[in-house]
């Protein structure tokens, strides 16, 4: 390697930039639990192919946990694709078998219209804002 191969000083080597994972900066997902024994895993960004295994990855483990209920909060989502409905339909199956209570915050058109028009809303217990 020569010194003519090596970015100007003070520049960025672009053969690292943005190695990343995609989805960094695209959803953010953070987890409580209510004094009742609920988790609320809360999701904000978009919600897709690239996204959706770390979304899927998280809400799990937290049925791993056995809550009393899992609660979504995706008051926070612009984007609900495929992949990420097929993720809610895959953690409604496994929270049931686990008789794990499952529901959903859906404030937002981004989210409830793919579950319309699928016919996926009927599978879900549905809430405007979280219980307080």
């Amino acid at each position: 390697m020569t010194t003519s191969d090596l970015p100007p000083e003070g520049q960025p080597d672009v053969s690292t930039e943005n190695t990343e994972a995609p989805f960094d900066d695209v959803i953010t997902l953070s987890t409580s639990t209510g004094e009742d024994g609920a988790v609320t895993v809360t999701v904000v960004g978009e919600v897709d192919t690239f996204t959706a295994p770390v979304l899927r990855s998280t809400l799990d483990s937290q049925l791993e946990q056995s809550p009393r209920e899992l609660v979504i909060d995706l008051s926070g989502v612009q984007f609900l694709g495929s992949a990420g409905l097929a993720v809610l339909v895959e953690t409604q199956k496994s929270a049931r078998s686990r008789e794990v209570a499952l529901s959903l915050i859906a404030t937002t058109r981004a989210v409830t219209r793919p579950l319309e028009v699928t016919g996926l809303i009927d599978l879900f217990t549905i809430a405007d804002s979280p219980a307080r």
